[in-house]
């Protein structure tokens, strides 16, 4: 089976004329690209016109003489967030076509497989297109375990908006790939409804290539419902951490404001202006000991019933 990447006229038109199967593996062609390869694949109207608007769901349309799957993988990103790539593929008597609008590592890989086996058939290039797209949803999922468990000694030693913000953050990323891997694991789960679409496979031997695929998919679903529960229990870790930060806070501060009252009360008592209340303390000594004294043992005096409390 021969591999294309591009849309090459007098190469599909001869092996068109071998009758030999090949594979069409295109990124983000242009429309007048997608009629061209019509005239030499089977692609049905309604097929064709979903393929011009991606967006689509997680799908198996089949049709007289093809079918379209909708098939999603997971692109590693720079940052660490894995990007959901949208694959078409075209699945007829003659060629497999496979569109996407971005780069997807899972297809290079495909074709690396296909490329070291020229014997394979049709069915052996969708299996291992969807196989390498279900093995990019664990191979982006790889790391969330050390990401989460070094978000939970960060927030038990110091929570803070960043942490919280990441959290969502993963939450959401997780979503999306549960979103997409889902459907894909529902629409593999029988499999007899994709096989009867591809041509020249052996019907047993394809529902166990394609039990592995269903297989890796529930892994990847298990392992997303996982994180995302580990992530709902780091959210309130963070709201526990955050609720005993406020609660020491408060604590400090009704211990400075119980010091305080008694000494507010004794400046507020002797600082009224009555003129019976000057003429009787005006020596010089009460000052210091109405003014001074006074103070101290009441503050020395609170602090040591806050002491003898805390024990």
């Amino acid at each position: 089976m021969e591999i294309l990447q591009a849309v090459d006229v007098e190469r599909m038109r001869d092996l068109r004329a071998r009758g030999e199967y090949f594979w069409l593996d295109l990124l983000d062609p242009s429309a007048p690209d997608l009629d061209t390869v019509r005239e030499f694949v089977t692609i049905h109207p309604l097929a064709h016109q979903d393929t011009l608007e991606f967006g689509q769901r997680a799908k198996l349309d089949g049709y007289p003489d093809s079918a379209l799957l909708v098939f999603y993988g997971a692109e590693p990103h720079s940052r660490g967030r894995p990007r959901l790539v949208e694959v078409h593929l075209h699945i007829c008597a003659e060629a497999l076509v496979t569109v996407s609008r971005e780069p997807l590592t899972a297809l290079a890989k495909a074709r690396h497989r296909l490329a070291a086996s020229p014997s394979a058939h049709g069915g052996t290039a969708v299996y291992q297109v969807l196989d390498a797209s279900a093995d990019s949803f664990l191979d982006s999922l790889d790391g969330f375990d050390d990401t989460i468990d070094h978000l939970q000694e960060a927030l038990v030693q110091h929570a803070t908006t960043a942490h919280r913000q990441h959290i969502f953050r993963l939450r959401r990323q997780l979503a999306e790939m549960h979103q997409v891997a889902v459907p894909q694991r529902d629409l593999l789960a029988s499999s007899d409804d994709l096989i009867d679409v591809i041509p020249g496979l052996e019907r047993d031997r394809a529902r166990e290539k394609f039990r592995t695929v269903h297989n890796h998919l529930v892994l990847a679903t298990g392992l997303i419902d996982s994180y995302r529960e580990q992530l709902g229990g780091l959210l309130d870790l963070y709201l526990t951490e955050v609720s005993n930060r406020l609660n020491v806070i408060m604590k400090r501060l009704t211990l400075i404001a119980t010091v305080f009252l008694p000494l507010s009360f004794l400046t507020g008592f002797f600082g009224m202006n009555f003129a019976w209340l000057i003429r009787q303390i005006a020596p010089t000594w009460t000052f210091f000991v109405f003014g001074i004294a006074l103070l101290i043992a009441s503050a020395v005096a609170v602090a040591l019933y806050l002491g003898r409390t805390d024990r």
